[in-house]
């Protein structure tokens, strides 16, 4: 349904935040909260193939996108409670939350603190690393800081490409390799803040129904290991590398939406 999508600007704690949002009220109202670095820009196809009949809505994490920065790095708590002011001026009520890779972190935590607003999580990536796998993440992103000379550019280019799904074409590579070069040295915040909360932690407190999407990748790997941590959850597996997924299987992965979130 191209052309649901209107973009705009709301009041967050730390300035305007940017948000896609559109669709119609019929069901339960969807909301989708991105990784880092990024944008709401890679659920566009997830918020069209929805938004006839639910509204729906996604925002730029404060300091990503076009949402305004917080002045020091903040936690996923403080990122969780910023997306909660997003979720009120949408004026949505209930909603059924999407969280990809930092953004799971960030739902699970809005969860946690709005438990009577959030009904369903879907968690695309809930990785649990073991002591040695979070300290190689923690040395792999914290270098990834601008410099004159671009060797962050070349680090964020070759990283990327490294662990592209062979089937994503290069216009959309080249466009989510920019969206990753707009932060400047907020850019890392994210990533330190999901490196610092502990999911294991957090998911035994939940209360709703969540699903964890596992693909076939690193991360899906990481990701399985949370179904000891849940209380009301499943995994389901998806048979391809997170990379792209939204936008080359759009149709699967509305498919498992669907199910999770129409009851």
């Amino acid at each position: 349904m191209r052309g649901a999508l209107r973009r705009c600007f709301v009041d967050g704690p730390y300035g305007q935040m940017h948000a896609r949002a559109g669709g119609r009220p019929r069901r339960r109202d969807f909301y989708a909260i991105h990784q880092s670095p990024s944008s709401s820009r890679i659920f566009e196809p997830v918020l069209e193939a929805l938004a006839d009949d639910r509204r729906v809505a996604a925002s730029d994490t404060p300091g990503y996108g076009e949402s305004a920065a917080p002045p020091s790095p903040p936690s996923i708590a403080d990122y969780a409670r910023a997306h909660g002011v997003a979720l009120d001026a949408l004026g949505f009520s209930e909603v059924d939350l999407l969280g990809y890779y930092t953004g799971s972190r960030i739902a699970v935590d809005l969860a946690l603190q709005r438990p009577d607003q959030v009904r369903h999580l879907v968690l695309f990536g809930a990785a649990i690393y073991t002591a040695e796998e979070l300290a190689r993440e923690r040395t792999t992103y914290a270098d990834r800081v601008p410099d004159w000379d671009m060797g962050h550019l070349r680090a964020w280019w070759d990283h990327l490409k490294r662990h592209r799904n062979p089937d994503y074409p290069l216009e959309s590579f080249l466009r989510d390799f920019a969206e990753l070069q707009r932060h400047g040295r907020v850019s890392p915040w994210g990533h330190a803040a999901a490196h610092a909360y502990r999911l294991e932690d957090a998911l035994p407190r939940l209360t709703q129904p969540v699903v964890v999407l596992c693909t076939d990748d690193a991360i899906g790997v990481m990701s399985r290991r949370a179904l000891p941590y849940l209380r009301n959850g499943r995994l389901v597996e998806l048979p391809y590398p997170g990379q792209g997924l939204l936008e080359l299987h759009t149709a699967e992965v509305i498919a498992v939406l669907r199910q999770c979130f129409d009851d």
